[in-house]
């Protein structure tokens, strides 16, 4: 791991943080059914990162639920204030999906997808300037 992380975070309250020490292998925007009950809005938004990259502290709790490919999607979140953290899906071992509003400078993020578009609602506005897709791509 690199000795300068490349972005740190933290729950609202604190309780649970997390360095991430290289730079994404992936982001975008998720507006399933799912990512918009757990965000409370019309889309997540996600930075993907090899699990080995990334420091938990603290403890957080989490919920699994079946997606439409039929693999496990867990989401973690802060068992103390609720705030939704990151997440793991059985299809993609090895790999974290960091929710990009729990870092602390996040400048950086571009979605470079955005799937689900069939679930967006029209309130809700994402580019349309990078690859979308109705469901989740192979």
């Amino acid at each position: 791991m690199a000795s300068k992380p490349f972005a740190t975070g933290h729950c609202l309250c604190g309780a649970v943080s997390f360095t991430i020490h290289a730079e994404p292998i992936g982001t975008g925007q998720c507006h399933c059914k799912d990512c918009q009950r757990a965000s409370g809005t019309g889309h997540m938004s996600i930075a993907r990162f090899r699990k080995d990259d990334v420091a938990i502290g603290g403890q957080a709790a989490s919920y699994a639920s079946t997606a439409d490919s039929g693999n496990i999607n867990t989401r973690y979140f802060c068992p103390k204030c609720g705030s939704r953290l990151f997440g793991e899906n059985s299809g993609v071992p090895g790999v974290i999906n960091i929710a990009v509003g729990c870092v602390n400078d996040n400048d950086w993020f571009v979605p470079g997808r955005v799937v689900y578009a069939k679930d967006r609602p029209r309130w809700d506005v994402t580019s349309t300037d990078v690859p979308n897709f109705d469901r989740m791509p192979t």
